[in-house]
């Protein structure tokens, strides 16, 4: 049952990084910062933007219950019970972290990778409760300045 999770999850991940890299190829982009999504700040909705934030959510906390999963901080008497629980705390967590009014100009997605390769390198003996702890995972140097 824990392969089937596994290559579930293994599945959606790989499915949201070829959407998301779809969308980058598609959208095309002269500048050095590639947007995930990039909306003014003065524009009335941020529809487009949420859209692609949640992708990056979901992308990040798939990385992040990978990582607990991999600590064993997931199952019966540990952090998090189930697979589904972590995925729910930490689409919340994360979704709070990168919320639209911290980036009015989107998500620069090779930083959004350097986020993903610091939660996939991080040591099980160091805590890792929220984003903000990483250098590389701050909101600050995931926007799009």
């Amino acid at each position: 049952m824990q392969t089937t999770t596994y290559m579930k999850t293994l599945h959606t991940i790989t499915t949201l990084s070829l959407a998301t890299t779809a969308l980058l190829i598609a959208c095309g982009s002269e500048t050095q910062q590639t947007p995930i999504a990039n909306t003014a700040a003065d524009q009335p909705t941020i529809t487009s933007q949420t859209i692609a934030q949640k992708g990056v959510v979901e992308k990040l906390a798939a990385a992040r219950c990978d990582q607990e999963q991999s600590c064993n901080n997931i199952g019966s008497g540990a952090k998090f019970v189930s697979r589904a629980v972590c995925m729910d705390q930490l689409r919340g967590d994360i979704g709070n972290e990168l919320n639209a009014y911290n980036c009015p100009h989107g998500l620069d997605s090779a930083a959004v990778d350097r986020c993903m390769m610091a939660i996939k390198g991080e040591a099980c003996s160091t805590p890792f409760d929220t984003l903000s702890r990483r250098d590389k995972c701050r909101t600050s140097s995931m926007c799009i300045k």
